[in-house]
């Protein structure tokens, strides 16, 4: 399901701008994929600011089950859109701070650009939650790759998923039948709270069928038991980033507490 989510190389993204003015305000626009500016807690206007997204977006083929990367130089396209889907401002990733797909499927990139920068441009990052949905919560998924947009309402979370060698934890359940179906491209694409405006997630997979654990991602609960369900999609926690900031500015993962995979050493 993952290649699935990644969009064909030379799809073309299609405004759509609709009466939800805004919604793609802090959206990012990658090769194949989706993202989000997202600013740390206090981060400072001069910082170089940070783009959100899949750890299955920054490389193929994909990482291995239990890689990291951490401080690798990139070179990356990134569009910056405005509320309405329109590209303010296209930049450059130039530092991977750090992927992985071992126990989340997450990235960071740093941009050249820095916050005052992109306010200049008309571009506004987004926050992240201090922590993930729970069942019945109202989420939006803005997708800055087709500039359209996805809602529904969670129904909590997935205490393991598993897809072909990957392992991911406490992972979001997107209904894809209740308003939340995807497709190539919404990759990446963060998992925004109704309720706070505040990032709760990002996308990485979902349901296509074929078979379980393989083809589509299938879960497994506090008791080993293995189900595929049909027309669900899933995303990843981003709340485990915030505790591995050092003064809530800079990305460092020996801060005490850090939940995140750290490279094997």
């Amino acid at each position: 399901m993952l290649g699935a989510l990644l969009a064909p190389v030379g799809a073309s993204a299609s405004a759509s701008a609709g009466p939800d003015a805004g919604r793609f305000a802090g959206t990012a626009r990658l090769p194949g994929c989706s993202g989000a500016v997202v600013r740390w807690p206090a981060a400072l206007d001069t910082d170089r600011a940070v783009v959100l997204t899949n750890g299955h977006c920054v490389r193929r083929p994909f990482l291995g089950a239990r890689e990291v990367l951490v401080d690798d130089r990139r070179w990356t396209r990134v569009e910056l859109l405005d509320g309405l889907g329109e590209v303010a401002l296209t930049g450059r990733a130039v530092r991977l701070e750090y992927a992985t797909m071992y126990r989340t499927d997450v990235a960071v990139l740093r941009l050249r650009k820095t916050y005052a920068d992109l306010a200049g441009a008309g571009v506004v990052p987004l926050a992240l939650a201090t922590e993930g949905p729970s069942r019945g919560d109202r989420i939006r998924i803005p997708s800055a790759y087709w500039t359209e947009q996805r809602a529904c309402a969670t129904t909590g979370t997935a205490h393991r998923l598993h897809e072909r060698t990957w392992d991911w934890w406490d992972s979001i359940r997107l209904p894809g039948r209740d308003g939340c179906a995807i497709r190539g491209g919404y990759s990446g694409s963060p998992i925004v709270s109704r309720e706070t405006g505040l990032v709760v997630g990002v996308v990485n997979t979902g349901y296509v069928g074929g078979r379980r654990c393989i083809d589509s991602a299938c879960e497994e609960n506090r008791r080993g038991r293995v189900v595929m369900r049909r027309g669900m999609n899933y995303g990843q926690q981003t709340s485990w980033l915030l505790g591995c900031l050092d003064a809530g500015r800079t990305f460092d993962l020996d801060v005490p507490g850090c939940r995140l995979a750290q490279p094997r050493r």
